[in-house]
């Protein structure tokens, strides 16, 4: 399991205008790398389980996590691109400020080759 201590970012905060990146996407991306945990990268065809955890679960929805987060995975080498995820299973729960968190586990898809 790979746990990044930051709250995830929106969809809706990536990107302005025409799809370019906002200050909060690099400020995201940049805080996760840094305690981003050292492992291999899966190579391949995997599937990934996302658990979000978030103060403002009622207001947030689910899909909005999920594009930051894939991005994130890729910089962190976790695996070798976002088009190899051929499987996902997200989930919100509700925490307060200080335990904000993404949990990931990436496993790979042997039987999907």
């Amino acid at each position: 399991m790979i746990i990044i201590p930051i709250k995830p970012i929106s969809t809706n905060r990536l990107f302005q205008g025409r799809r370019f990146k906002t200050k909060e996407y690099d400020a995201f991306i940049n805080a996760a790398l840094y305690f981003a945990p050292k492992v291999p990268m899966i190579k391949g065809i995997v599937s990934l389980r996302c658990d979000f955890y978030v103060k403002n679960v009622e207001r947030s929805d689910l899909d909005n996590f999920l594009k930051g987060t894939l991005d994130l995975i890729v910089k962190a080498n976790y695996i070798e691109d976002d088009r190899l995820i051929y499987k996902i299973i997200a989930r919100k729960f509700k925490v307060d400020n200080e335990n904000e968190r993404i949990e990931l586990r990436i496993k790979p898809l042997k039987e999907l080759k």
